[in-house]
């Protein structure tokens, strides 16, 4: 994505607690958390997508441990941790929907200024994600896969979720060529309500995800 992409608008991008309930305004609901929210059920949270992988790292998450005098040397970190492969995909994505639709990072913090939710919501506002340009469409489309199902409670993907994530990082015939590609690889297979990863695809995003803890650990330590 070059420096010509446009910025979303600051109304388009909000923050709620997973605690508090949907409401129609609130577009797109994407829990950026590692860890999901504690006593809160699928059916009840009512997620587009989970991304997990934008979460900060048990290591920084450890650091931190919410106390206000680390939180300027959280952001610090945790933007770092945000420039790998993985994490620039998934902001690439939620960037690309926010231009066009309401957006809401979902969050389970209890602190409503300090959290991972308000760093992502000012990155997206004030950076334009960069995409790694070696990644295939198959992995890119496994990855969006892998969102939008966890946030499922029968870990399917939703052809219309999968449509609408994979928009600002895929062309519709580069979708169904990646589609088609899963498919021949034994990634994915396909369910009547929409697209599901098989064990074969989990073992990949375990490959992706452990790069980016990696990552976390490296930041962690500078």
């Amino acid at each position: 994505m070059g420096s010509g992409v446009s910025k979303p608008a600051p109304s388009s991008i909000r923050l709620k607690r997973a605690y508090e309930p949907p409401e129609a305004h609130d577009g797109l609901r994407v829990l950026v958390d590692r860890l999901w929210a504690r006593g809160v059920s699928k059916e009840v949270a009512r997620l587009d997508a989970w991304m997990k992988d934008l979460g900060p790292s048990r290591e920084l998450r450890t650091w931190f441990g919410h106390q206000p005098d680390r939180w300027d040397g959280f952001v610090e970190k945790y933007r770092d941790e945000l420039d790998t492969p993985l994490r620039q995909m998934l902001l690439a994505e939620l960037h690309g929907n926010a231009r066009e639709s309401a957006l809401t990072l979902v969050y389970g913090a209890r602190d409503e200024k300090k959290n991972e939710a308000v760093v992502l919501r000012e990155y997206l506002l004030h950076a334009t994600p960069r995409p790694d340009a070696r990644w295939d469409a198959p992995t890119k489309l496994l990855v969006t896969m892998e969102v939008v199902s966890a946030a499922h409670h029968d870990a399917v993907a939703p052809a219309s979720g999968l449509k609408l994530f994979s928009s600002p990082i895929l062309t519709a015939q580069e979708l169904d060529s990646a589609l088609k590609e899963l498919l021949t690889r034994g990634q994915l297979w396909e369910s009547p309500d929409g697209w599901k990863v098989t064990t074969r695809g989990q073992q990949r995003m375990r490959q992706l995800s452990s790069t980016e803890s990696a990552k976390g650990a490296a930041a962690k330590k500078s």
